[in-house]
């Protein structure tokens, strides 16, 4: 694969496998060119597969721990990791990748921080606060949720961070996301794409990198195994109402078409075939334009 820098989105529900995707990423840049990956991750499960990488020192973890969620992402952006217990600036040469898990997680943590907030009065935002206390075995509990102008913070500061890490100096950044369908309201119809608080990003996020996966599990059926696919460009999933699956690999017009899907899943694969089809169109171009 070249080196060209990348900014990767993959999507997909839970045990699809895109953190497996990470790994086989962070397992193939390793025996290619020595450097290990950094993943940072808010999500509460699904580390399982990084394990045995953070073991063997192929991949640097980072977790959320007891910081607060916005805070961070502040960090995750930026390319910090903790030293003695302070953030400082990682040494981004000694990696071929970072990942960040996940854009969801995020959006959730968020919006769980801010409903806590509300509980306590505190008001985010200028829209009527969304709290209530409830007693019981006597004690009294503070319940807090969220309303309309949270979602508007969570996803603002969501793109403002997802922006701000593109600058790392990394050959790939891959952000990972739940799936989700909504309306597009852009264009009508329904559309499944990356999952963030509300549904305003859902159809737009894509438009923000360079590369939109969408990565899927079929379960098994009459004894045959599961089936991971990744999806390349945009397709229409059936069994989801006709609802167009958002992607997207961004080839010049003279690029040789690239299969609609890739299964097994392998990011690897995938971004060979898309390296191969960009130094296709470049050298169509040379030709037809008769360039040295």
């Amino acid at each position: 694969m070249s080196q060209r820098r990348r900014t990767i989105l993959m999507y997909g529900r839970t045990r699809s496998g895109k953190t497996s995707q990470i790994t086989e990423l962070a397992d193939h840049i390793k025996a290619t060119t020595g450097k290990k990956s950094l993943v940072y991750s808010i999500d509460k499960g699904g580390i399982g597969p990084l394990l045995p990488y953070v073991d063997l020192g192929v991949i640097d973890l980072v977790q959320q721990d007891e910081t607060n969620p916005w805070m961070f992402l502040a960090k995750v952006s930026r390319g910090q990791v903790r030293d003695k217990g302070k953030w400082v600036p990682a040494d981004l040469t000694q990696y071929g990748q970072v990942a960040i898990e996940s854009f969801t997680g995020f959006g959730d943590a968020f919006m769980n921080n801010m409903a806590e907030q509300a509980a306590q009065g505190i008001n985010i935002g200028g829209g009527a606060n969304v709290s209530f206390s409830v007693t019981s075995d006597g004690e009294t509990m503070k319940i807090g949720g969220s309303n309309m102008a949270h979602y508007g913070i969570a996803q603002s500061k969501l793109l403002d961070e997802f922006w701000r890490s593109q600058k790392l100096d990394v050959p790939y950044l891959v952000w990972t996301a739940s799936a989700s369908k909504e309306e597009d309201q852009n264009f009508g119809g329904k559309v499944i794409g990356p999952a963030g608080p509300g549904k305003a990003l859902t159809a737009e996020l894509p438009r923000n990198c360079d590369l939109c996966f969408r990565i899927d599990c079929l379960p098994a059926q009459q004894g045959k195994p599961e089936r991971h696919i990744i999806y390349l460009g945009n397709s229409v999933d059936l069994a989801a109402g006709n609802a167009v699956s958002l992607g997207n690999t961004r080839l010049p017009l003279e690029a040789p078409p690239l299969p609609p899907t890739v299964e097994p899943a392998s990011i690897v694969k995938v971004l060979d075939l898309i390296d191969k089809a960009e130094t296709a169109a470049r050298e169509s171009i040379r030709k037809r334009l008769n360039l040295s």
